[in-house]
């Protein structure tokens, strides 16, 4: 019994050590090759990496994806809030007229209330925007449209309006907050500078003058008048009308007259008047209110006051010595 135990043992001393021989070939074989075996403990510490690059890697890729669909999100909020761009509308240029639309002269009478053409007929342009050029009012005025008369020998006075609210298309003159009437405007500037030349300054002191502000000084006189001559409002209001023309019946409420240098009777006497006097047909100018015309005009000498009427008028009426009133009596125009 003894003896087979010990032959066991033997066996088992043998077979352990075979094995161990085979793991020391094994580890060679494998050293040799440049393959460092594992052990159990190295098996699962390189599971547990290998699970640990892979969840690293998911975690990268879902945050990528999650970026990648925030900014799609972000993209298509921006279209749908930004309101779509707009095309801007197309400019109309409009093309200026430089051609002056020539109508005829109009005969009025203080006792007619309608106008009677010197010509056959009116502009088709004219005829048909108004028929009327001239209509009176309950003050027993005629008005006057200035867009159905020969614009540059319209007469306005005491007894001649125009529309209430009419404004003339203006231009300032030398920059200097001055205005006239856009077509005498380049009359006045050009006659300044030729005066300039002669050593000569002929600095602009009244030109155009709104509605408002020609019935303000009209009612200022006239309020100075009462007080001062004790006269009744109707007697002073025609005493001031010899002065400052109620408003619409003015020559500055048209843009076509100029006070040149100051309103004293003084300027008579001055250098720039007689200047003006000698020159100042050859750019359109007449000299409006003398005292030798008083009785015609209604208006006390104004030395100041120049109209303009055009150059070829200028020159005739000069030349007549008429004013403009008679003038267009010796044309055939009553007024």
């Amino acid at each position: 019994m003894k003896n087979n135990n010990k032959g066991v043992k033997i066996v088992l001393v043998v077979c352990v050590l075979c094995f161990a021989a085979i793991l020391v070939f094994t580890a060679a074989g494998m050293g040799n090759a440049g393959i460092v075996p594992l052990s159990p403990t190295s098996l699962v510490q390189s599971t547990a990496e290998k699970k640990t690059e892979k969840t690293t890697k998911n975690k990268v890729k879902e945050t990528v994806e999650n970026k990648t669909t925030e900014k799609k999100t972000q993209a298509t909020e921006t279209s749908q809030t930004q309101p779509p761009a707009t095309t801007a509308a197309p400019t109309t240029t409009v093309p200026e007229t430089t051609e002056e639309t020539t109508i005829p002269l109009v005969s009025y009478s203080h006792s007619e209330t309608e106008a009677t053409t010197a010509a056959t007929t009116l502009p088709t342009t004219v005829a048909q925007t108004t028929q009327k050029a001239s209509s009176a009012t309950s003050s027993g005025r005629i008005v006057v449209d200035p867009r159905n008369v020969q614009w540059n020998l319209i007469v306005v006075n005491s007894s001649r309006e125009i529309p209430e609210g009419y404004v003339p298309q203006l231009k300032e003159i030398l920059g200097c907050g001055k205005y006239l009437d856009y077509r005498v405007a380049p009359h006045y500037e050009e006659m300044y500078y030729a005066a300039k030349k002669d050593g000569i300054i002929l600095t602009p002191y009244s030109a155009y003058r709104t509605y408002e502000r020609q019935k303000n000084n009209y009612n200022n006189l006239t309020s100075k008048y009462m007080s001062q001559y004790g006269l009744s409002r109707e007697a002073a209001a025609a005493k001031a009308a010899t002065v400052i023309l109620p408003p619409g019946t003015s020559e500055h409420n048209l843009g076509l007259a100029m006070d040149v240098c100051n309103v004293y009777d003084s300027f008579a006497y001055s250098k720039e008047y007689a200047w003006l006097q000698q020159h100042a047909h050859e750019y359109g100018f007449i000299l409006r209110y003398t005292k030798e015309k008083q009785p015609i005009t209604g208006i006390v000498p104004e030395p100041w006051h120049w109209r303009y009427v055009g150059v070829e008028y200028a020159k005739k009426i000069k030349d007549s010595g008429l004013c403009l009133e008679e003038y267009l009596d010796s044309i055939g125009v009553s007024y």
